[in-house]
């Protein structure tokens, strides 16, 4: 029941959700599945607009043994309190830096990153854009999210190199950052005028 729920959930099926959650009500949930149902509960509570019941569901299992469930409720909790503005954004960075840490190879490490790349892009630590890309990719190169990741890591590459973006670079610190991920070069003109514009940028400090 509660796989069906989260499949319910992935879906956004939250009429077939909530049933699920009835039916585990009203079997009873016992000890070693309480962190992973108020997951769920949180999950679905915060899918129909009930902030408040998600935030209490997602510390209760974020306070709980079950490291998986922690976790993931961890994370669920910060995204909500930053859609809701109650977390600002120096605040949220060391957060999910550590549950980086904490947790990693599945598709929760894949949404710290998407987290932490907005944060760092805001920042302008592009580098740590690029990586947390690139880490998402090698994670899980079908998950649509790590596409979108990479998505937009290319479209960054693009402006930095490209664009004026990257223009406060220092000329060895750009060059080191195009190798570091230069596959994300395009293909065609475009990446030939990126490559002249480094090139020029490197002779004009000799």
């Amino acid at each position: 029941l509660a796989q069906a729920m989260r499949a319910a959930l992935e879906v956004k099926d939250y009429a077939g959700a909530a049933a699920r959650s009835g039916d585990l009500a009203s079997l009873g949930v016992v000890g070693a599945q309480k962190p992973d149902v108020a997951v769920l509960r949180g999950h679905l509570a915060e899918a129909l607009g009930r902030d408040e019941e998600a935030l209490q569901d997602f510390a209760a299992a974020a306070a709980s043994a079950d490291r998986p469930s922690a976790v993931e409720a961890r994370l669920a909790e910060l995204a909500l309190r930053q859609r809701r503005g109650e977390i600002k954004p120096d605040e949220l960075l060391p957060e999910l830096e550590t549950l980086a840490v904490l947790w990693r190879g599945d598709l929760i490490e894949v949404r710290t990153l998407s987290m932490l790349a907005k944060l760092y892009a805001r920042e302008g630590r592009y580098r740590d854009v690029l990586m947390a890309a690139h880490t998402a990719s090698r994670l899980a190169p079908d998950s649509e999210l790590a596409r979108a990741m990479q998505d937009d890591a290319a479209a960054l590459f693009v402006e930095l190199f490209g664009g004026g973006k990257g223009d406060d670079l220092p000329p060895v610190a750009a060059l080191a950052l195009f190798y570091e991920f230069q596959e994300l070069t395009p293909i065609g003109r475009r990446g030939d005028e990126i490559i002249r514009k480094l090139a020029d940028r490197l002779v004009a400090v000799d």
